[in-house]
């Protein structure tokens, strides 16, 4: 089996290369339509020649060679005649072709800079043309705008990382030059260095679970799994961080569901966390065949669901009058939101605003 996986990834680059040589050695749009039209021009002097010509000089007696080379010079003539002229023929009519073909190679030698960059579109080209090089620029729209939210995705996530950063480096500069430090003080300083680090920990691990999620198919390893000992264990990690805030988790009902476990429970982890970070007192988390619905009394949403819960935001939020820089506010969402699309279900808002953010997550059939 070793021996045949070595085999097949040797022949591959084989394979590619032949098909490489092939492309090459293919003749180009061009001199094929230069063909055609000669083949075309060409057949009916052939006609004219089988059912005029050589009858003509039956009839005058059996045909002599200098007859016989007579009308072949007179047919190659005609086809290389033929063939110059559909070769400049096939010229002006792919012209148009040929001219978005070099824009489209100005563009590749600009690859790495594509923001801003367009295909010309000329007044005088066919309309087939013009909608070719309208539906290019159209694609050129999204890679820029995609190549902005990476960028200020990227500027905002290295924000993110920095900052619990460098308050894990002041708290350890602290222990090591305050001498004076009580042991409270000392619990308190370290309380504080892990949550730092726990904090730069979930990030990282958005990143991961965030770029994994992002390939069209997530293979899922389904079970039977108890949503409630799931969602306690859940509520039980988020505790210290609950009572920090001095917020209530309420989870009420019982639902069993054949999912991934590793997951929903990173799905719904995200979801309850989030809602910690922003309620304002109490947090409901309620269990249904199917469905797990999360509510907070918090500030609500800064956005719409489908625009924050993206793997790459560019732009920050306004929550409860605090600004919220992009690059993790929507990690949590869009992990959540995919990991439910893979099990055939959805992440909807049920509701948001000042009283508060219901978000139900439908699991998707059994």
């Amino acid at each position: 089996m070793e021996a045949r996986g070595k085999a097949v990834s040797a022949a591959a680059p084989a394979k590619r290369e032949a098909e490489a040589k092939a492309s090459q050695s293919s003749l180009s749009l061009r001199t094929q339509l230069a063909l055609v039209i000669a083949l075309l021009a060409l057949l009916p002097s052939v006609v004219m020649v089988v059912v005029t010509v050589f009858p003509a000089y039956r009839r005058a007696g059996p045909l002599a060679a200098p007859e016989v080379l007579t009308v072949v010079a007179w047919l190659a003539g005609f086809v290389l005649i033929a063939a110059l002229t559909g070769y400049v023929v096939s010229g002006q009519l792919l012209g148009p072709l040929l001219r978005l073909n070099r824009d489209l190679g100005t563009l590749k030698a600009a690859s790495a800079q594509l923001a801003g960059e367009r295909l010309a579109v000329r007044s005088d080209e066919p309309k087939e043309v013009k909608a070719l090089a309208e539906t290019f620029n159209e694609l050129l729209d999204e890679v820029s705008r995609e190549q902005g939210r990476r960028a200020a995705f990227t500027a905002a996530l290295m924000h993110d990382l920095k900052t619990p950063l460098v308050a894990a480096v002041n708290l350890l500069h602290v222990v090591r030059e305050a001498d004076g430090l009580g042991r409270e003080q000392r619990v308190e300083v370290m309380r504080r260095l892990a949550n730092e680090l726990q904090a730069l920990i979930d990030l990282v691990q958005k990143m991961v679970d965030a770029h994994r999620l992002e390939r069209p198919e997530v293979p899922l390893a389904r079970e039977e799994v108890d949503l409630r000992a799931l969602v306690d264990l859940l509520v039980e990690r988020l505790e210290p961080l609950a009572a920090e805030r001095g917020v209530r988790i309420e989870v009420t009902g019982e639902a069993r569901a054949h999912v991934d476990r590793r997951e929903v429970e990173r799905a719904l982890y995200n979801l309850v966390s989030n809602a910690v970070r922003y309620a304002a007192s109490t947090i409901q988390v309620e269990l249904f065949p199917g469905l797990v619905r999360v509510a907070d009394d918090g500030p609500g949403l800064g956005a719409p669901l489908d625009e924050l819960a993206q793997p790459f935001n560019d732009q920050g939020v306004n929550i409860a009058g605090k600004r919220y820089a992009a690059g993790a506010g929507g990690l949590g969402l869009f992990i959540a939101r995919r990991v439910m699309e893979a099990h055939g279900g959805r992440l909807v808002a049920e509701s948001s605003g000042p009283r508060g953010t219901a978000l139900l997550a439908y699991l998707g059939p059994s």
